[in-house]
């Protein structure tokens, strides 16, 4: 058998059976320590499986190799109902889990793989309007209130990169901050003279502690995002914002469309969000309309005033 030959069989064998919950633990280390996942990606995709097994948990729960394709399509079937991005999300940990599998040799084959998948609707993103932004920002009170909002605004970090920026994260001299993204993929992102100011004012307020986070709670510790949103949440009330669908991650949608409608280039905004597919970033094309209206509508006398009466819509047809 010649060296292509063997290569060939050894990729189709095998090895030991395993059991799901054996195959859930290993797929799930191998997230968190060679993929270097966020702990909450990994708590998404621990989610997304156990409702899988529940799903398989009819009578005895088959081993991995013993799930077929007609049983991943019975359990999207069963995901009717639910909003499309959340089937897509759970779909694609299936296909993630059975393809880690079959690279191990636990599996021949990923049932999961290319599953038709719902449509999604390309919604408009929610974005905050120059006053409102400037409405939140001034019920921002507290110095880590006001310094944490500045920065989601005017770098569109995620939420959960603000939670985990250190302090050496931060130049200040050179108005640079470093961001650690998803996937473990670091990027540098500008910080406006504005930025600079709401975090050397935080500075001189935040609390005396050990942690080398920059937000920290009262007692020292480093806050989380569940805190972020329960702060934002106040500071909607108070500025009047309440109700508008307002979350972390819609000032981050505002940062990149006021990007977009200040005329900066699509990559440059993919590359300040650390976005890998340009795709995701494109949207924020599709949400400027209005600005883009306004700049059609500058041309208005530019052919002048013109109609046609030689005859009736009615009677037009192609010659």
């Amino acid at each position: 058998m010649s060296e292509q030959s063997a290569s060939e069989a050894n990729s189709t064998e095998t090895v030991e059976p395993i059991t799901f919950a054996e195959a859930e633990s290993r797929f799930l280390d191998y997230l968190a320590s060679y993929r270097s996942y966020s702990p909450a990606t990994v708590r998404a995709y621990r989610t997304d499986l156990k409702r899988f097994r529940r799903f398989l948990g009819n009578g005895r729960e088959p081993r991995p190799a013993e799930i077929t394709r007609q049983m991943v399509v019975q359990f999207a079937v069963s995901l009717s109902g639910m909003a499309p991005l959340t089937v897509r999300r759970k779909l694609a940990c299936l296909s993630s889990f059975f393809g880690f599998l079959q690279d191990m040799g636990y599996v021949q084959g990923n049932p999961a793989r290319g599953l038709p998948l719902p449509k999604v609707e390309q919604l408009v993103p929610v974005t905050l309007s120059r006053e409102d932004a400037h409405k939140l920002i001034a019920a921002a009170d507290k110095p880590w209130h006001r310094c944490l909002v500045v920065l989601l605004l005017t770098t569109g970090i995620r939420r959960s990169e603000a939670a985990q920026i250190n302090l050496e994260d931060i130049d200040l001299e050179n108005g640079q901050l470093l961001v650690h993204g998803k996937g473990a993929k670091e990027r540098t992102v500008p910080l406006t003279p504005e930025a600079i100011n709401a975090i050397r004012h935080y500075l001189r307020h935040r609390r005396k502690t050990s942690s080398h986070r920059l937000f920290v709670s009262q007692t020292g510790n480093p806050i989380h995002g569940r805190a972020i949103n329960r702060m934002l949440n106040r500071l909607l009330e108070k500025a009047g914002l309440a109700g508008k669908g307002i979350t972390p991650h819609k000032l981050r949608h505002t940062f990149a469309t006021h990007l977009i409608q200040n005329g900066v280039d699509i990559k440059t905004v993919q590359e300040l969000l650390g976005h890998s597919d340009i795709q995701t970033t494109a949207r924020y094309l599709h949400s400027d309309t209005r600005t883009k209206q306004s700049a059609v509508g500058k041309l208005r006398g530019l052919v002048g005033a013109w109609t046609d009466t030689s005859a009736p819509a009615s009677d037009w047809r192609m010659e």
